[in-house]
C-alpha cells in the first residue's frame, strides 16, 4: 500500500505535456510551437503561462495547424510513403546529416514523411496552377498587386549601414597571428600554402583565391583594401564583420573587375561588439532627431554601404519580404519620413537605421530581367495555390484551440 501512495505522489511530479491545438485527430504540443519558435529565431521563455500571449507563439503555432492540415489532406489522398520508403527516408537523412544520428529515429521518421507527403501534396497542386501561368508576367503581377504587396513589399527607404566589428582577447591573438603571417609572406614564403594552412575561409583549398568581383560584391573595407593595391601587392591586416583578412590582388581586368586572394581568421563577434555598434547607431540617431544632421548627411558621413551611402543613404524601391525579412517587419512599422530605431541585423553583421520615404511603390518591372520576373510569377502562383489550399483545408478539417487567449 506504501509503495503505490508513493507511485501515485512520485507520478505526481511528471509534467505533462500541453496539448494546444488539434487538427482532425492529430495533437500540437506546447514543445512543437516552442521548437518552431527557435527555428525562426525567437526564443521562448519555457514558460506555457508567458510564451502563449504572446504574437510570436501564436505565430508559430499556426504555421503548425497549417502543416498539420496539409499532412492530414496528403494523408487522405494517399500521398503518405510506405514503410518501406520512410526508412529509405531515415536512412538518407542520416547518411547525409549526421547531425541527425542524436535525434529520436521515431520522432525523426515521422517528420521526414509527414514533410514528404506535404510536398507532394501542395507540389502537384501548384504544378496544375502553373499549366496555367500567364505568358505575360508583368502584366499577371499587376492584376495581382495585393498578393504582390503581400508577399514583395515593395517600399522606397534609406539606411545607414554599420558593420559589426569584431574585438577583444580572440580579436587580439589573431591579428597578431597575421601580422606574423604577413611578414612571412612578405618575407618569400608561399601566400598560398599560407592560405591553406591558415585560413578558416572556404578558398583556403584554392590558395586563398577568391575569383573575379567588381565593387559592390564585398564588403566596402575589403573592396577598399583590395582595389587600392597594385598587382602582387599584399595588403595589411584588414578588418570586416568576418574577422581579419590579408589580402593579395592577383590581376586588374579592363571591365574594372579584379581578382584577388586572401587569407580569413574568423573572429566571432560578440554582445560586446553589437553593443558598441548600437550605441555608435544610437549618437548618429539622436543627432538625427535633434536636427543636429539629417539622415542623408548621417548616411554620408557613417554609412558604409557604397552602394547608397554617396545618395544619403537611398536605396530606391526595394522588396523588402524578398530581400531581407527583418527589415520589412521594422518597415511595417514606420510611418512616412520617419527613422527606426537601430535594429541588428546579425545575418548581415550589421546595424542599421531606416528611413521610409514612401509608404508603397509602383515597382518599376522594367529594371527586373524575364528570368526574375518569371520567379516571382511562379512565387506568386505557390503562394496564392498554397493559401487557397489552407483555407479550403479550414473548411474541411476540424480545427480546435486548447489556449486560455483566443486566434
Amino acid at each position: 500500500m506504501t509503495a503505490l501512495i508513493v507511485l501515485v505522489l512520485l507520478t505526481s511530479f511528471i509534467p505533462v505535456e500541453k496539448i494546444v491545438a488539434v487538427v482532425g485527430n492529430s495533437p500540437i504540443l506546447h514543445s512543437d510551437v516552442e521548437e518552431v519558435m527557435v527555428q525562426m529565431d525567437l526564443n521562448p521563455s519555457g514558460s506555457y503561462q508567458v510564451d502563449s500571449e504572446t504574437p510570436e507563439y501564436l505565430e508559430a503555432l499556426e504555421k503548425l495547424v497549417e502543416s498539420q492540415l496539409i499532412v492530414n489532406a496528403a494523408v487522405v489522398a494517399g500521398f503518405y510513403p510506405t514503410d518501406e520508403e520512410i526508412q529509405l527516408l531515415l536512412e538518407d537523412e542520416l547518411e547525409n546529416n549526421p547531425i541527425g544520428t542524436g535525434t529520436d529515429t521515431e520522432y525523426l521518421s515521422k517528420m521526414l514523411a509527414d514533410n514528404q507527403a506535404a510536398q507532394i501534396f501542395v507540389g502537384r497542386k501548384v504544378q496544375a496552377s502553373l499549366q496555367d501561368m500567364p505568358q505575360d508576367s508583368e502584366t499577371y503581377l499587376v492584376s495581382n498587386a495585393e498578393l504582390v504587396e503581400d508577399m514583395i513589399m515593395p517600399r522606397h527607404i534609406s539606411w545607414i549601414y554599420l558593420p559589426i566589428l569584431p574585438s577583444g582577447p580572440d580579436f587580439d591573438v589573431c591579428m597578431d597571428e597575421m601580422v606574423q603571417l604577413r611578414a612571412r609572406i612578405v618575407s618569400g614564403e608561399s601566400f598560398e600554402e599560407m592560405a591553406m594552412e591558415y585560413s578558416d575561409d572556404g578558398s583556403a583549398m584554392n590558395g586563398g583565391y577568391l575569383g573575379t568581383f567588381g565593387l559592390g560584391e564585398m564588403t566596402v573595407a575589403f573592396e577598399d583594401a583590395a582595389f587600392s593595391l597594385e598587382e602582387g601587392e599584399i595588403s595589411e591586416q584588414v578588418v570586416t564583420t568576418f574577422g581579419i583578412h590579408i589580402i593579395r590582388l592577383d590581376a586588374r581586368n579592363e571591365n574594372g573587375t579584379i581578382e584577388a586572394s586572401h587569407i580569413l581568421r574568423i573572429v566571432p563577434i560578440d554582445e560586446d561588439d553589437i553593443d558598441r555598434t548600437m550605441a555608435d547607431a544610437d549618437t548618429i540617431l539622436s543627432d538625427i532627431r535633434s536636427s543636429r544632421l539629417s539622415f542623408e548627411d548621417a548616411a554620408r558621413l557613417y554609412s558604409r554601404d557604397r552602394s547608397s551611402s554617396e545618395s544619403g543613404g537611398d536605396m530606391g524601391m526595394i522588396p523588402l519580404k524578398l530581400w531581407l525579412h527583418q527589415v520589412a517587419e521594422v518597415v511595417e512599422e514606420l510611418e512616412m519620413g520617419t527613422c527606426s530605431e537601430p535594429v541588428v541585423l546579425e545575418s548581415a553583421g550589421a546595424v542599421v537605421l531606416i528611413k521610409l520615404l514612401e509608404n508603397t511603390g509602383e515597382v518599376n518591372w522594367n529594371t527586373y530581367t524575364e528570368a526574375e520576373l518569371t520567379g516571382l510569377v511562379q512565387q506568386v502562383i505557390y503562394q496564392n495555390t498554397y493559401n487557397s489550399i489552407v483555407d479550403s483545408l479550414r473548411n474541411e478539417i476540424p480545427v480546435v484551440y486548447y489556449l486560455e487567449n483566443t486566434i
